[in-house]
């Protein structure tokens, strides 16, 4: 007769399986360790097929695996240049414990890898990769275009990250609210004297200040070796309006000559003195035609709050000190003590006295060709959705007038 069936009691049952589970473990643990050193190795120790699979299994076991075992992982795939993608990715995404290593220093990422990267992670992301070394436009693109300040400001301090034009274009939108970038991005080798000058008007002194010493520039070369182009205008009567334009932003002159000429009050100083008598909209236009700008360029000069512009343009027009002084109390500017830089008037006298003229010239320039003609229009589009081809003037203007840039 067989023998009865012993039943298990449900805790006879347990046993068995709890040491079952604690020895898979074990053998799980030296599995993912192995595969991770395997999928380590360079394409030369083993096919690249066999190698890919053994990523694919990795990534499985990964999935379930502590956040000590995903980050052996990645440390140990730093420095292989030809580490399996998919596995890249994927532990590029995780944890930032896990990603930090990988996204601050590995070297398998093509720029596809970064930037799928920063459009699928979080700000902590965005830094790690920010930090790595020779991080390029594409990249930079990508991070700049997360909007985050912090993130910028990394890029900005990374000496050796490459940032496109447009790139510097939307940080200089960005410096609008947020002026602590502004020093870092002045500083900057790509920046442009275009970009600069128009960032010129929401930056403080001390900032204003790197940007006319930077990019202010005398055009000596391009005047003389423009002269016969002036010559072969001149004679055609200025027919052509994009050839004049930009030629008014290379010559010698910037007072309206043309313009003192016809005036009531004969010249610059005249209608400044007048000015004194009291101020309005026509007279102001008056004084901004004599100096060779046009009224959008003017308004925006005189109703500068830290006074730097109006130094500017006086040093650009050739007045002298005592003039800058009539302006000053023409436009009813706060009174001040123009022997130190702790208040607007001595800001301007500053800029004034440190500024040579022709360099002052350039920068008026600069004003005068990006918020006249380029502006109309501007303030009712939206910075960040022009292309790369939109004219530079146009885009300046944009920035300025734009109040959401």
């Amino acid at each position: 007769m067989a023998a009865p069936i012993q039943v298990q009691s449900g805790a006879d049952m347990a046993a068995p399986l709890e040491l079952n589970t604690r020895q898979g473990q074990g053998a799980r643990a030296a599995l993912v360790k192995r595969l991770c050193e395997i999928v380590s190795w360079p394409e030369t120790r083993m096919p690249t097929q066999e190698r890919q699979l053994a990523a694919d299994i990795l990534i499985s076991l990964l999935r379930t695996a502590s956040s000590d075992h995903r980050r052996r992982c990645a440390l140990g795939l730093v420095r292989v240049q030809d580490a399996p993608k998919a596995l890249l990715r994927y532990l590029a995404r995780d944890e930032f414990q896990v990603a930090q290593p990988l996204l601050e220093a590995g070297v398998g990422f093509d720029d596809s890898d970064l930037i799928a990267t920063v459009r699928a992670g979080v700000a902590a992301h965005w830094l790690a990769i920010a930090r790595r070394r020779g991080v390029n436009e594409a990249v930079t693109d990508a991070l700049v275009q997360t909007g985050d300040i912090g993130v910028i400001e990394t890029l900005l301090r990374n000496t050796t990250a490459r940032f496109s034009a447009q790139g510097i274009d939307m940080i200089v939108a960005r410096s609008r609210a947020a002026v602590e970038i502004s020093p870092l991005l002045v500083g900057r080798s790509e920046v442009r004297a275009s970009q600069a000058l128009v960032m010129f008007w929401w930056v403080g002194f001390d900032v204003r200040v790197q940007i006319v010493r930077r990019f202010a520039v005398d055009r000596n070369t391009l005047i003389g070796d423009l002269g016969d182009v002036f010559a072969l205008a001149a004679a055609e009567g200025w027919a052509d309006e994009d050839t004049r334009k930009a030629l008014q932003v290379v010559e010698r002159r910037q007072r309206n000559r043309a313009a003192a000429l016809r005036s009531p009050h004969g010249s610059l100083e005249g209608a400044i003195a007048a000015a004194e008598n009291g101020m309005d909209r026509a007279l102001m236009h008056e004084i901004g035609h004599l100096a060779g700008i046009r009224p959008t360029t003017a308004a925006q000069i005189f109703s500068d709050p830290g006074g730097e512009a109006i130094g500017v343009l006086c040093k650009a027009v050739g007045l002298k000190r005592p003039m800058l002084l009539a302006l000053w109390r023409a436009l009813r500017r706060p009174p001040g003590d123009a022997a130190t830089t702790d208040n607007p008037l001595g800001r301007a006298v500053y800029v004034y006295d440190t500024l040579a003229t022709a360099k002052a010239q350039t920068i008026v320039r600069y004003w005068n060709w990006s918020f006249t003609a380029d502006a109309v229009g501007a303030d009712g589009l939206a910075f960040d959705d022009v292309g790369s081809e939109t004219p530079q003037a146009r885009r300046n203007a944009m920035l300025l007038f734009n109040r959401n840039g």
